[in-house]
């Protein structure tokens, strides 16, 4: 009796950065290829030598995070068939992301050597969602899937993902812990503060050096933009004079100022890179908000490739202290008119 052959099916392996929107949107990309059978291949966390790679072939004036992605795009060239790189140039309608993830692309192809094929479709909802499955659909024909049925099937699957990562985060986890299966960690804590800045600032953990788990250590909870309901902080925007179309500074201003309202938020931790554009205005208007509209303890933390752990350590420890002054000291905080922290 004739044997059977065995068909053996390889599929392709696609390199995904773990930096900027990585951590808002890996659970779409890869429950989006997985289904149309490739290997999804993310890169390690940020390490040294990742950022010592992204600062040698970014360009000198890109803020930490670009140089950081340039990094991760270098740590995937030898592991991957394709490297995932969308053009990202907007997730919302009406609203905007930072240039540069518009032109990452280019950046990326025309800095880092010996990379392998990018995937560089462009993600636009500016005037309409419809755009989205669209490019889904590009990327499938340029992995050569012809069948629209494979491809649908696949963009149902991550916009079920997407979903189901964001009512995660809704909950109470923070993106690294939902991507290892893990529940969010105890909320009986003895201060609450709110952590505001952009994703792939918070949730790296060597570019804030480790700042979440620090503020676990210290027996202090914390709430970021993305545990607040969206229809909140856009409600909360909607008293700029103003609308914001940057949707990253969207969620910096709308997100802070239901901090400031909220009595159950102790203080506020604003992290931000030397050199953001957006991050120049956002946390400039919510810093002005802070001094002169609101009385709580706030301090802002930026960082670029050559913040050091003593120097950050300290603000952070003072921080720290100037929470547990008020906690033993709020008897004497008058109740209205100019207080202790007034300028």
């Amino acid at each position: 009796m004739q044997a059977t052959k065995e068909v053996i099916f390889i599929s392709i392996k696609i390199g995904v950065p773990r930096g900027l929107y990585y951590y808002k949107h890996f659970p779409f990309t890869e429950a989006f290829l997985t289904e149309l059978g490739a290997e999804v291949v993310p890169s390690s966390e940020t390490t040294k030598d990742i950022l010592d790679k992204g600062v040698k072939y970014c360009i000198d004036d890109a803020c930490l995070p670009v140089k950081v992605y340039h990094g991760h795009a270098h740590k995937l060239r030898n592991t991957s068939d394709y490297i995932l790189v969308p053009r990202l140039t907007s997730v919302s309608q009406n609203e905007y992301i930072c240039p540069k993830f518009g032109g990452l692309p280019e950046m990326v192809k025309f800095s880092v050597p010996d990379l392998p094929q990018l995937l560089d479709i462009e993600i636009d909802l500016s005037r309409s969602g419809k755009h989205l499955k669209k490019s889904l659909y590009k990327l499938g024909h340029q992995l050569n899937i012809k069948n629209p049925l494979k491809i649908k099937r696949a963009v149902d699957k991550a916009l079920t993902a997407h979903q189901g990562f964001k009512q995660s985060l809704l909950n109470g986890n923070i993106p690294n812990r939902v991507f290892r299966g893990e529940p969010p960690q105890e909320s009986n804590k003895k201060y609450t503060v709110g952590v505001i800045g952009h994703p792939y600032l918070i949730y790296d953990d060597f570019v804030n050096m480790k700042l979440l788990s620090k503020l676990n250590d210290w027996n202090i909870k914390y709430v970021t933009a993305e545990m607040i309901d969206p229809h909140i902080i856009n409600e909360r925007c909607m008293e700029l004079s103003k609308r914001m179309f940057w949707s990253s500074a969207k969620s910096i201003i709308g997100s802070a100022l239901y901090m400031m309202d909220n009595s159950q938020i102790d203080g506020l931790l604003i992290v931000t890179a030397f050199g953001c554009g957006i991050d120049s205005i956002a946390v400039e208007y919510v810093e002005n908000a802070l001094r002169r509209y609101y009385k709580k303890p706030f301090i802002v933390l930026t960082t670029d490739e050559h913040t050091g752990d003593a120097g950050y350590n300290t603000r952070l420890e003072a921080f720290k202290s100037l929470l547990d002054w008020r906690s033993e000291n709020e008897a004497n905080v008058p109740a209205h008119g100019r207080s202790v922290y007034s300028r």
